[in-house]
């Protein structure tokens, strides 16, 4: 079974749309192309949820373009979700509909635990629900695409989309990189001011370089597999496109998603003994410095030293202009861990664990203590722990030990891993089973460094990977898509 170009309506529709909704951003074509996604989902809720794909990775672009795009991906998931118990409602099987297992019940329960410590903290309703919908909007792609009949046509379709829109963002974020960050930008991101470090790394369409990090490193893994059914002069483009989304990888700079790389590769060669795949992706990890990271990152570093330009991000006259070696180099110094102790992530570490000796069982809630909540609503408690700023964790298992305490703790244990080994009972019946063992192991070092499960993208594609291992799918390496 093979592919055709009339199998890719979704882009069809999205593309189109999407442009029209940059090119007229008024609350009205925001929210029109909203309706009709949400309508095309209710419709066609498997073609619905490849739209994702395209959303999730250029959603910080869309919605500083156009405002009222920023509903998408609630509308378009609480449509296909919609379809499914009313599916399941005019078929009369109520029981399905609650059908779960013991990792879902107990990420339900870590929600309930969050919600009710932060009522009783004092946090409003609106920051509770803010806090909620973040955890849970994407964990109803999972509860939907486990529903629904999934074929070998459609995780083609799936790999595909991944591939085009992962090379799209990658070709923008050299454009942005070698333009200093001035063309195909919205005004705000050229105007903003970044900090040393953070100047030489690319932002993409994601506008966050740990996040399209995680993106592009799926993505990566995706393409990988889409090269297993591909035969003839098509394995040219899937090299290329490999050795691109590498590079660019390279170009974030992301400290933290390079470690959870290497533990999730290790992982799948030690489970998989895919010699062939680690050769490949050793090859694409040499091309990509060879071809990509030396040349955009020297012709950028040459162009933010000889051209003039309004943008505020790279060099003044105050300050030294460093490149991705100094941003390595400084990982470990002095002046960086002495930061981190009393502004950064050692500061906030210490500080959450003196918060959790005072809430111990549940918690202080959710939207209390570096999530996203938090930072948009501030928190109730930073006052009193003396925290000057609405801060960002950047650590997913602090943030969970301070908002949810003990019972939040075993509760989010039970749910990862819950996940880890139902995915290991399913290698036998599915080949992605083991690309999601792998996942999680590479995700659950980046916990440590990322609030990773309020990352709509990752955890987008994290939830229809499990979902895809649910199902009994002829995968067999001999047929192409």
């Amino acid at each position: 079974m093979k592919l055709q170009w009339r199998d890719f309506l979704h882009l069809y529709i999205s593309i189109p749309l999407l442009a029209i909704a940059l090119l007229m951003p008024s609350n009205v074509t925001g929210l029109a192309v909203a309706a009709i996604f949400a309508l095309y989902a209710f419709a066609f809720p498997k073609n619905g949820l490849l739209l994702l794909l395209l959303y999730f990775p250029t959603r910080p672009f869309l919605i500083e373009m156009n405002p009222s795009l920023k509903i998408v991906g609630d509308l378009i998931i609480l449509a296909a979700f919609a379809r499914v118990i009313f599916t399941h409602l005019k078929n009369k099987e109520i029981k399905e509909i609650f059908r779960f297992h013991i990792f879902e019940w107990a990420f339900l329960l870590f929600c309930a635990v969050g919600a009710l410590s932060a009522f009783i903290t004092g946090v409003s309703i609106s920051a509770i629900v803010f806090q909620l919908r973040a955890f849970v909007i994407t964990y109803l792609i999972y509860y939907v695409v486990k529903r629904l009949d999934i074929t070998k046509k459609d995780i083609g379709k799936f790999l595909w989309t991944t591939f085009i829109v992962a090379i799209t963002i990658c070709i923008h974020g050299i454009v942005e990189k070698l333009s200093i960050r001035t063309v195909l930008m919205p005004e705000k991101w050229v105007q903003r001011s970044l900090s040393h470090n953070n100047r030489v790394r690319i932002y993409g369409l994601i506008d966050n370089p740990n996040v399209l990090a995680v993106y592009l490193t799926i993505a990566f893994v995706c393409t990988l597999y889409l090269k297993q059914f591909i035969v003839g002069k098509m394995n040219w483009l899937i090299n290329i496109g490999l050795v691109l989304m590498f590079g660019v990888i390279t170009l974030t700079y992301s400290r933290g998603t390079w470690i959870g790389f290497a533990v999730g590769l290790v992982v799948y060669i030690l489970l998989t003994r895919n010699w062939k795949n680690l050769k490949r992706i050793a090859l694409a990890v040499i091309t990509a410095v060879i071809f990509i990271n030396l040349p955009v990152a020297t012709l950028a570093s040459h162009l933010a030293t000889t051209i003039k330009t309004p943008s505020p991000n790279y060099t003044d006259e105050n300050t030294p202009n460093k490149d991705g070696t100094d941003r390595i180099k400084d990982t470990f110094n002095e002046d960086t861990l002495e930061l981190s102790k009393t502004t950064g992530r050692l500061f906030i570490v210490s500080k959450g664990f003196e918060i959790f000796k005072d809430h111990p069982v549940i918690g202080t809630g959710f939207a209390t203590y570096g999530d996203s909540a938090a930072k948009g609503y501030s928190s109730p408690i930073y006052k009193e722990y003396g925290i000057e700023h609405d801060i960002y964790s950047d650590n997913q298992y602090i943030q969970i030990i301070v908002q949810t305490g003990a019972i939040g703790v075993l509760l989010f244990a039970v749910f990862l891993l819950g996940m880890l080994f139902f995915a290991w009972k399913k290698r036998e019946d599915n080949p992605i089973a083991i690309l999601v063992v792998s996942l999680l192991a590479g995700v659950f070092v980046c916990g440590v460094l990322y609030n990773i499960w309020e990352d709509k993208t990752y955890t987008m594609y994290f939830f229809l990977l499990l979902a895809a291992i649910t199902k009994v799918v002829d995968l067999k390496r001999t047929n192409t898509i």
